[in-house]
């Protein structure tokens, strides 16, 4: 074999995992010179209590100033309420940014970044064809104090370089991708998960899983790669049974929220192999299923309509699922690996098909949606493969 071909590993954010860990971050905002910090989150975690967890730590220790709440974050990032939400910061005239939520939170809060470190009114501005590529060296840091409290495992938008932010006019999920999108400091408090339903605790690990899967599986990982999403898929399928049955169990929580921050790392430096992400984004772009549960039920589903993708890789997957046998061939691994999912898919009470029917004009629909979405713009599907993918998942009328 040769010598490895060169990669970069490009990663800004300090994580800080355990439970009351979320009682550092005033403190960091001091560290980063932030006096007047405002509070982004959604509504439902406002009346599940789980934003007093954070807003009592300022009560307590005063300084820096907590200036204000905006809750409005609707699901999948919407690009009017990023727009609404950078005008409330302008508005407060803050100098620092905390993120308290899931994916979309996380992922609207680095969409408001973006547009006040560059000056945006509109983050459609930001992202002509609902894409906004910011590589070095035009992606240049973005200097403005920010800290994430992620309440899911299953994203790793805390610390991710890019941003999934939903265009609802043209019902398309656009991508924002900058080297300094992530959050200065991370928390990673299993507290803040504790109160999360079973359904959502499996749907956000799945998402976690597709993030392994598809870093693992990319056709650029590097040794890097494997070894962090190869280990993040062991603790997913150790930890996240156990966050379904008890939500309650600390451990499992802890387990599952770094296994979702290992997993983004990897497919974040995979490049944009992202098969899975692909007919996912469709999903929830044009039927708004959620992006969880669409990960949830593609992850077999692509393994088995597209083995070309997955059969390089088949050995590493094979291993990373605990199914690895000598001597069968890579098509017999694929097969034990993709029979492992499904074992979990049924563990933890997952969707192994979506409940909408469609008919054949809808289905017709959504074939152009995962065609000219933008999550598979550098990697296209074969239409084979995107036919194949949308009858497994769905139902016909």
């Amino acid at each position: 074999m040769g010598a490895q071909r060169y990669f970069m590993w490009d990663y800004h954010s300090v994580v800080e995992v355990g439970s009351g860990c979320r009682t550092y971050v005033p403190e960091r905002f001091m560290e980063m010179g932030a006096k007047r910090v405002g509070l982004i989150t959604d509504s439902g975690l406002v009346k599940a209590g789980v934003v007093d967890m954070v807003t009592d730590i300022f009560k307590a220790q005063h300084e820096p100033d907590l200036v204000g709440i905006y809750d409005k974050i609707e699901p999948d990032a919407v690009m009017s309420a990023v727009n609404d939400c950078a005008r409330w910061c302008r508005e407060m005239a803050l100098d620092g940014l905390l993120a308290v939520g899931g994916g979309s939170v996380l992922d609207s809060v680095k969409g408001v970044k973006t547009m006040l470190c560059m000056k945006a009114t509109r983050i459609q501005d930001l992202m002509p064809g609902n894409l906004g590529l910011y590589s070095r060296p035009v992606g240049k840091p973005l200097n403005f104090p920010h800290v994430a409290l992620a309440t899911t495992a299953g994203t790793g938008a805390e610390v991710s370089p890019v941003a999934v932010i939903y265009n609802s006019e043209q019902k398309v999920k656009g991508d924002l991708m900058h080297p300094y999108l992530g959050a200065d400091f991370a928390f990673l408090d299993p507290d803040l998960t504790i109160g999360l339903p079973p359904k959502m605790t499996a749907d956000t690990g799945f998402d976690a899983l597709s993030h392994a899967v598809e870093g693992l599986s990319s056709p650029n990982s590097n040794p890097m790669i494997d070894a962090i999403d190869e280990a993040s898929i062991r603790l997913i399928i150790e930890n996240l049974p156990r966050a379904v049955a008890n939500g309650k169990d600390l451990e499992a929580r802890t387990n599952m929220l770094a296994a979702s921050n290992m997993a983004i790392m990897g497919f974040s430096m995979s490049g944009t192999f992202v098969p899975i992400h692909n007919v996912a984004h469709a999903c929830g772009g044009q039927l708004r299923i959620p992006h969880g549960e669409a990960n949830a039920v593609l992850i077999p589903i692509l393994m088995e309509q597209f083995p070309e993708h997955y059969l390089p890789s088949a050995e590493k997957m094979a291993r990373a699922f605990g199914v690895h046998q000598k001597g069968i061939s890579d098509r017999e691994l694929m097969a034990l690996t993709i029979e492992a999912v499904h074992s979990l898919q049924k563990k933890c009470g997952a969707k192994a098909r979506f409940d909408n029917c469609l008919d054949a004009s809808a289905m017709d629909r959504m074939c152009t949606a995962v065609k000219f979405d933008p999550a598979g713009m550098f990697y296209p599907l074969p239409d084979n493969v995107i036919q194949g993918c949308l009858g497994a998942a769905f139902a016909k009328k």
